[in-house]
């Protein structure tokens, strides 16, 4: 029995000086559940911005107007219906509803109108709670004037010039987040080769210490094309996602994001010491960018005093980069923004790095 209980209190403390197997058996279910508590802890204070454009100016699409402003999910809007519809396109609105012009007429002749519905297709997880509440609400008032579904149709009209899926959504976020582990990882083999000595070796060499840098980051490069392709080339093959935007510029994106997370992973390895100190310090940056950059789950889904959190994680801009360019998604940001802050956190994390980095 005692040696059992001298076994059992080693094999503690070597648990307990792993920090690795600690945070994952202990922090990280935490962390998980908090996560996803956050996330969704607001979803029943979504609001989903609508624009309804009354062109009949009838009694019944008064009363189609009314009836929407009382669904609590929507805040409507009343504009133009080309001003509505570049706003959807901008991703300032969720949906577009269209009373065409002769309705109350229609109606009383008992002739069908349709009513149009524009949305954003490639919002396919927002589209399945949005959508089905705007029919709902259209077949209701129509059961309720005719007390038979025969007043108007829903035409359901998409702003992309092709059909979204779901896999439409997840492969940009994907590609976002593969990026995210290739640049964070970074740090790890030059925490390795700085805690074996190899660093301090190779800085003594002929080998100038630019040289070891940029070959870690060509590598990584390289790496990041590579994985793009495979993503690209199943996501096409097996689901038919296909890709919309510039090829050109969608590598751009790659190459901007990847050096931005490698310089986040320089950043790691410029504060951690060790490689088990390094590891917590990864895992606590990418597992919020996760959960909180709309990689995954629409931006709606956050509550409201989680958004300034959003807002500066730089795989929220990558992510939503990536979905304008690859499937012609409406954007959370403009592109321009994007571009500006994943390029500003490239710039300020290698400039923190390359004065706190330490060879030795």
């Amino acid at each position: 029995m005692n040696s059992f209980i001298s076994m059992l209190n080693a094999n503690f403390k070597q648990f307990l000086r792993d920090k690795t197997a600690l945070f994952f058996t202990l922090a990280f279910p935490v962390l998980f559940i908090i996560m996803f508590g956050l996330v969704f802890s607001g979803t029943d204070k979504i609001s989903y911005d609508v624009a309804l454009v009354n062109e009949d100016n009838s009694q019944i699409s008064q009363g189609i107007t009314e009836a929407f402003s009382q669904v609590t999910i929507f805040s409507v809007k009343d504009s133009p219906r080309d001003e509505s519809l570049q706003l959807l396109k901008d991703g300032k609105l969720k949906a577009v509803i269209i009373i065409p012009e002769g309705l109350g007429i229609a109606a009383l002749s008992g002739q069908t109108t349709d009513i149009q519905v524009y949305y954003d297709g490639s919002q396919t997880n927002v589209n399945q709670i949005l959508m089905p509440v705007i029919k709902e609400i259209l077949q209701t008032i129509n059961r309720e004037i005719t007390q038979t579904p025969v007043l108007f149709q829903i035409s359901e009209e998409t702003i992309q010039t092709k059909d979204m899926s779901m896999m439409s959504f997840f492969i940009p976020g994907v590609l976002a987040m593969s990026i995210m582990f290739l640049g964070l990882y970074s740090a790890m083999p030059l925490i390795q080769q700085r805690e074996k000595k190899i660093l301090k070796r190779l800085g003594a060499s002929p080998i100038s210490r630019s040289t070891i840098i940029f070959s870690q980051v060509v590598l990584r490069l390289g790496l990041a094309v590579l994985q793009t392709i495979i993503i690209i080339v199943i996501g096409q093959l097996m689901f038919g996602v296909e890709i919309l935007g510039n090829w050109w510029l969608l590598l751009g994106l790659v190459m901007l994001g990847t050096l931005s997370f490698i310089s986040l992973g320089f950043l790691v390895a410029s504060l951690a010491k060790t490689e088990e100190g390094a590891m917590p310090i990864v895992q606590l940056i990418q597992f919020p960018m996760m959960f909180l950059s709309g990689i995954f789950f629409p931006l709606e889904f956050m509550p409201d005093f989680m958004r300034p959190v959003v807002n500066a994680l730089p795989l929220t801009y990558l992510g939503d980069a990536f979905r304008q360019v690859m499937v012609d998604g409406a954007p959370a940001f403009p592109l321009g923004v994007d571009l500006l802050v994943v390029t500003g956190w490239l710039v300020v994390c290698m400039a923190v790095s390359i004065r706190f980095f330490r060879w030795e």
